[in-house]
């Protein structure tokens, strides 16, 4: 058994990403972590009450962290620019997109924070979204992207690029990359 010694959270919060990556929150036991992290069981008790505790304060350190790289985008590139810096910060936070699915599947017995954490990823998705919308007109209307495709067919495109399988073939900044040629040179072959 391991040793009782103390954890950051950083480290709690790495393991668990890495379970919840592989087998989903069903996947995420103390009993695992501790033995991935070589402490006792127990000492996960020390930090949080219950793995759902776990899972919520998990939820929203992501949804913390992805806020806080969104606000680091800087306001002077241009648009595009800003949403190819956006899709990357989606692709790297994509399990945000599960967060709504994961507060569904807990049995926590807390279910107002479960609620209230549920509630403000949605209120942040949603001004996330709303951002990447005024991007993309400000995009149109600077004359680098034409007005010819719909606004929210290009948001759509770009937010709901965290569900393409090939994020974990490519990668995020391969993904990124050939997302956004697709966005603005076409996939025709020029000759």
């Amino acid at each position: 058994m391991g040793r009782k010694r103390a954890l950051t959270q950083e480290e709690i919060f790495k393991v668990t990403g890495e379970v919840m990556r592989t087998e989903g929150i069903k996947g995420i036991h103390f009993k695992k972590l501790a033995t991935m992290l070589d402490v006792s069981r127990s000492t996960f008790y020390d930090y949080f009450e219950n793995k759902e505790a776990l899972i919520l304060a998990y939820m929203k350190a992501m949804m913390d962290e992805m806020e806080s790289k969104i606000s680091e985008i800087p306001a002077d590139i241009a648009p595009n620019q800003k949403l190819y810096r956006l899709l990357i910060v989606l692709l790297e936070h994509a399990e945000v997109h599960h967060i709504d699915q994961m507060i569904r599947e807990l049995q926590s017995g807390d279910k107002s924070l479960a609620f209230f954490i549920r509630t403000e990823v949605h209120q942040n998705l949603m001004e996330t979204y709303k951002k990447m919308l005024d991007w993309i007109n400000a995009s149109k209307e600077e004359g680098i992207w034409n007005h010819d495709v719909d606004t929210e067919l290009l948001g759509d495109l770009i937010f709901h690029s965290i569900l393409f399988p090939q994020r974990e073939k490519l990668g995020v900044k391969k993904l990124a990359d050939q997302l956004f040629h697709m966005l603005e040179r076409g996939v025709l072959q020029t000759r």
